[in-house]
């Protein structure tokens, strides 16, 4: 059995890795510190490097797209999260670990929440079903998880928990959660 590997080893591709990837960290550093500003500046800038050097298709660009968006999203900056939320999506759906695309798809269903569309929220995460969907509760350590082992939110049924410890999302939740109307038959 032989496998090709193909690697592109040209100085763009390298720099959109190591410097990308050294700006993402520094993101995830200076988010610990308070800094949202610059965070959101070494996102962009890593995003750059890497649209330039491995192309915006690329795992780690997607990685990059992910982070941003959930910077905005805790910036309440809804639009631009959005906008970088789709790119993650559509990277991840073809690439990447499952996991990831889980998290994404929970990402987004958040975003809806924020919007006030809980079809929208709930319809976003049920695309992994049934054994790809991220906990509703964005500190939980399970990025993926079956569907038949989730809760759903009782009163509009468009956020899922693994446990009943990730519940305590609630407090963040509850300023989006409305009883979901049932479907009227004409």
């Amino acid at each position: 059995m032989s496998v090709t590997v193909n690697v592109n080893t040209s100085a763009g591709a390298v720099l959109g890795l190591t410097d990308g990837v050294a700006l993402q960290n520094r993101a995830l550093h200076l988010e610990r510190q308070g800094d949202l500003a610059g965070v959101e500046q070494a996102f962009l800038e890593a995003i750059q490097l890497k649209d330039a050097g491995v192309g915006p298709d690329h795992i780690t660009t997607a990685v990059s797209c992910n982070g941003l968006g959930e910077l905005y999203l805790k910036m309440g900056r809804l639009d631009q999260a959005e906008h970088y939320l789709d790119r993650a999506l559509r990277v991840r759906i073809s690439n990447g670990p499952a996991a990831d695309l889980a998290v994404t798809r929970d990402n987004l269903g958040r975003l809806y929440e924020m919007k006030g569309d809980l079809k929208a929220a709930r319809e976003i995460r049920e695309q992994g079903a049934p054994d790809n969907i991220s906990c509703g509760n964005y500190d939980c350590p399970k990025m993926s998880n079956k569907l038949s082992n989730l809760s759903r939110c009782a009163a509009c049924k468009a956020i899922l928990y693994c446990s009943r410890s990730c519940q305590a999302d609630w407090k963040r939740h509850k300023k989006y959660c409305t009883r979901v109307a049932a479907p009227t038959t004409a």
